[in-house]
């Protein structure tokens, strides 16, 4: 197996196939549609934070429960399903927007794939100690949606921004989850893994849209 980085083929016993190599590159939702529908249908196998810091410090240094630490913790989240796909997820706060990218796809890992790294601490969906219910609930679940979530701009410098701050996922048991940009004032960082209910109610919350006319703020 030859892997040529900066082409788009791929060399495998001798074939040639052709591989998007963007889609291993952290893109906002709305570039990284494909990845994301690839899981659709699929089940969740396990839900990872890779945390910056160990889990055990969490509590003590943001004076919060400890089960939060899989939801507020400072890192990217993995999300793995049972077709093979894994898609990361983070903020960047230079486009104001959640990111993605495929740690896996279509049998091929990304060459740095954060279950590798040895400077991360991971935090499971089902941790009893350092995850809730909530979170747990959806190991197994089919992913069946999705909806990305935008910002009013509120200044000049943000209207040439994506401004995507949310990416909402869908679950079969019809429990939905956020992943979100500066949604939350509970921690500093910018990600988190949010429920409805942890989004801040403020002036950031009312220039809130979906993409979709699904958008029902009375709803949620």
């Amino acid at each position: 197996m030859v892997f040529l980085l900066n082409y788009r083929y791929l060399t495998i016993q001798g074939e040639e196939t052709v591989i998007d190599f963007n889609i291993y590159e952290p893109d906002i939702i709305s570039n990284q549609e494909k990845l994301i529908r690839s899981a659709l249908n699929s089940k969740v196998d396990q839900m990872i934070r890779y945390g910056i810091g160990p889990k055990e410090d969490f509590s003590k240094e943001y004076g919060l429960d400890e089960n939060l630490a899989f939801s507020l913790s400072v890192g990217s989240l993995v999300i793995e399903f049972d077709n093979g796909t894994a898609i990361g997820f983070n903020s960047d706060e230079e486009i104001c927007s959640v990111i993605a990218w495929a740690e896996r796809y279509e049998e091929q890992y990304r060459s740095e794939q954060l279950r590798n790294a040895e400077d991360l601490f991971p935090i499971k969906a089902d941790d009893k100690k350092y995850s809730t219910k909530f979170f747990a609930s959806l190991i197994h679940e089919t992913l069946i949606g999705f909806e990305i979530i935008k910002l009013e701009p509120h200044s000049p410098t943000y209207f040439a921004l994506p401004r995507e701050v949310g990416l909402v996922l869908i679950f079969s048991n019809k429990s939905q989850i956020i992943l979100s940009h500066q949604l939350t004032k509970q921690v500093p960082e910018d990600f988190a893994v949010l429920e409805w209910e942890q989004i801040d109610r403020t002036d950031v919350y009312q220039r809130l849209y979906k993409t979709s006319r699904f958008w029902d703020k009375n709803y949620i």
